[in-house]
Formats: C-alpha cells, structure tokens, sequence
C-alpha cells in the first residue's frame, strides 16, 4: 500500500483558526501544509538556525515580541531579515499583536504569508497542533457492506465491484423469506 502524504491548506487553516490576513503571499490559494508541527522561533530570532524546519508553520507570541522590541531597530531588521529569508510557510502573530512595520515590509519583501491571532500563544498552539493532527491524520479506505442478520451485523469486505452488496442481499432476503 502506498502511503500518502497528508496536508491541509494554509488557506482552510486561516478560516477554520479564525485568522487575520495581514499580508497574503502570491501562492496564498494554494500553500498547503505537511507536518502538524509548528515553532515558536525565539531561538531562531536571537541567531541559532540549527535544526531549524522552515515548513512548520511559525507562532510569534509575547516572548518572541518582547524580544524583537529589546532590541535596537538595527539589531531587530537584521533578525526579522534573516528570519524571513527562510521559505516559511507562514508566521502568525499571536495576542492581535500588531506587526512591527519591518516585519511587514520583510513579508512583502520576501512574500510570505502573515497572519494574526487574537488568541493567546498557548491556546492558539494547542488547538492549531489538534487541528493539524486531525486534519493529517493516517487514514485508510475499505470497501465493505454491512448487514444485520438475526439481530447480528455481518460485515462483508473485499476489493470494489467483486459483488459484495449482491452476497450480503442472499442471507438478508433468505430471512425475509422465511418470515
């Protein structure tokens, strides 16, 4: 059996999350997202990039923010740019923190998708993991046709069009029949 890759659209998360667009990439209608992990990047903000995974969706929160605003408006360009050099697929701003205006000019600059929150990090992380998980969840389809026989339920399963609906009728209008 091959294994499919599972993703969701950013664009169903931005409605199902409730989010603010504050500024919307050209592939905004078609960015999907594969892992249902996200990053708040607070380490990747003061420098460090190891292990770094672009692709995960990015949470700025009260944390990430009060650091950017510690810093001097030199020091703060430089770490939003090197943040935002990264093919991110998008960074949402948590607590409807409004965006500092280098942050929007490096999105429009690089063209990544920036999104707002009015929920605090923590719960908006909880609930946008559960989404994610659910939404890339493992799956697998069989083909089947369930009957109650004699108040047991019977389930046939097999490969489409092999005749499972036309078995389970025999038994079922067997027991009409001697009704």
């Amino acid at each position: 059996m091959v294994r499919e890759e599972y993703s969701v659209s950013l664009k169903s998360i931005v409605e199902e999350q409730g989010l603010t667009v504050l500024h919307a990439a050209k592939d905004f209608d078609s960015a999907r997202v594969y892992t249902a992990d996200v990053n708040r990047p607070a380490l990747q903000l003061a420098g460090f990039y190891d292990y770094f995974d672009p692709k995960r969706l990015q949470l700025i929160g009260r944390v990430e923010n009060t650091f950017l605003e510690s810093l001097d408006a030199e020091q703060r360009r430089e770490a939003l740019e090197r943040f935002m050099r990264f093919d991110i697929s998008a960074l949402i701003l948590c607590h409807d923190t409004q965006p500092m205006p280098e942050l929007m000019e490096l999105a429009e600059k690089y063209d990544r998708n920036l999104l707002s929150t009015k929920e605090d990090t923590s719960t908006f992380m909880a609930d946008l993991i559960s989404m994610l998980r659910n939404a890339m969840a493992p799956r697998v389809t069989l083909h089947g046709v369930l009957v109650e026989i004699y108040g047991e339920g019977v389930l046939i399963m097999g490969d489409s069009g092999v005749g499972k609906s036309e078995t389970a009728l025999e038994p079922v209008s067997y027991t009409h029949l001697r009704a």
